[in-house]
């Protein structure tokens, strides 16, 4: 590996370290809007994929609780999200901030557009997971879902889930890093040594060491 590549690489992975330490100061005070953020998108998700409606979505301070109607207007808890469920935003952006070769407009551009793939891909893993858990303790059916199908669903969920930050990282800056960490193409190369060359016979002209024209 080049010199320049570790070096490189080295300064990426030190800013990525300073930035995600930075920001994770700042998720107790982050965690709640993410988190009601997640919510506010769940509640139409939920109401949209079941008939009739079963499930209520409450946030409270940075926890997302699930409540399952159980009958006459009465609520039950089901399950909840804890204030780091939704951590996974705070690495995303550390790993934007610490990619190398982008203007400040373009890399807010991308932060944007990451963390909302992030939060569409959170909310349909709030939605995915609590359904097919329904269907796990026998509550709901989707389908002719068997039981083995039923634990391939979830594993794919779950690897979804947890992939979902880097995968939308690696989307959005992979061209960036093939032109940072590309070989020199042999043409530029070849012309770095034409221009070194050039610049050595300048130097030879001006101390009278180059052969002069119509001398023997």
């Amino acid at each position: 590996m080049r010199r320049s590549t570790v070096a490189l690489v080295g300064r990426f992975l030190l800013l990525f370290v300073v930035t995600l330490a930075a920001l994770a100061a700042l998720w107790p005070h982050m965690g709640s809007v993410y988190s009601h953020s997640i919510g506010a998108l769940a509640r139409p998700l939920f109401r949209l994929v079941e008939a009739p409606n079963m499930t209520v979505i409450d946030v409270q301070d940075a926890e997302l609780w699930v409540y399952r109607i159980v009958g006459d207007g009465r609520i039950a808890p089901f399950t909840w999200f804890d204030r780091y469920a939704f951590f996974a935003v705070i690495p995303l952006l550390a790993l934007f901030v610490a990619t190398p070769g982008i203007g400040w407009w373009r890399r807010l551009v991308r932060m944007g557009i990451g963390v909302g793939g992030l939060v569409l891909a959170h909310v349909a893993y709030v939605v995915a997971s609590v359904e097919l858990s329904y269907v796990a303790m026998g509550l709901t059916t989707i389908g002719s879902l068997s039981t083995r199908s039923l634990d391939v669903w979830q594993v794919v969920v779950r690897i979804l889930w947890e992939a979902s930050p880097i995968a939308i990282w690696v989307v959005l800056t992979f061209g960036t890093w093939r032109q940072r960490l590309a070989p020199r193409d042999s043409a530029e190369d070849t012309g770095g040594k034409n221009s070194r060359w050039a610049s050595w016979g300048v130097a030879l002209d001006i101390l009278g060491w180059k052969k002069k024209e119509g001398t023997s």
